[in-house]
């Protein structure tokens, strides 16, 4: 493995402890500033995603936000967010063929959304980590800790 790519892992281990211990884990993508892990979570690899009432994506980033979405950092406006693209709730992360996942994350002591990951066809799954890289990752929950929080729910929506 090139020196520099498992630098960058160790980094990201630093921040996810619980990823020490994942296989799965790799870096699957350069890093690129114009989308977010919740844009990442709809496919979306050109714009930023997040309320027009909060602080402005970086700069030369396209922003969206579903309309009609509620708009903050509060958990329930990302679960708005989901649902006006046809993500439903749902009991676990396990792998359906028939559906793409995401899951949500938060943290539990202010209740503000911090990050989106979505389901690979593969069974794996795969986040944007801020403007940095993409990774690849077995469960939703190596990423819970400090930096992210808790798992908030799953959401899935068949696949078109």
């Amino acid at each position: 493995m090139d020196k520099s790519i498992q630098l960058i892992m160790d980094s990201i281990r630093k921040q996810f402890p619980l990823l020490v211990g994942d296989n799965n884990f790799k870096i699957t993508s350069p890093i690129n500033p114009n989308y977010n892990c919740l844009a990442w979570a709809l496919h979306f690899d050109n714009r930023w995603m997040q309320p027009p009432s909060i602080t402005l994506p970086p700069m030369d980033s396209v922003y969206y936000w579903p309309e009609g979405a509620l708009q903050g950092t509060s958990i329930d406006c990302l679960v708005d967010a989901y649902r006006k693209k046809g993500f439903v709730i749902c009991d676990n992360p396990d792998f359906e063929k028939e559906y793409q996942k995401i899951t949500l994350y938060f943290h539990p002591e202010n209740g503000d959304w911090t990050h989106a990951a979505r389901q690979l066809r593969n069974g794996f799954w795969t986040s944007k980590m801020g403007s940095s890289h993409d990774i690849q990752h077995s469960t939703p929950f190596v990423l819970e800790g400090d930096y992210y929080g808790k798992v908030y729910c799953i959401m899935r929506r068949p696949f078109n």
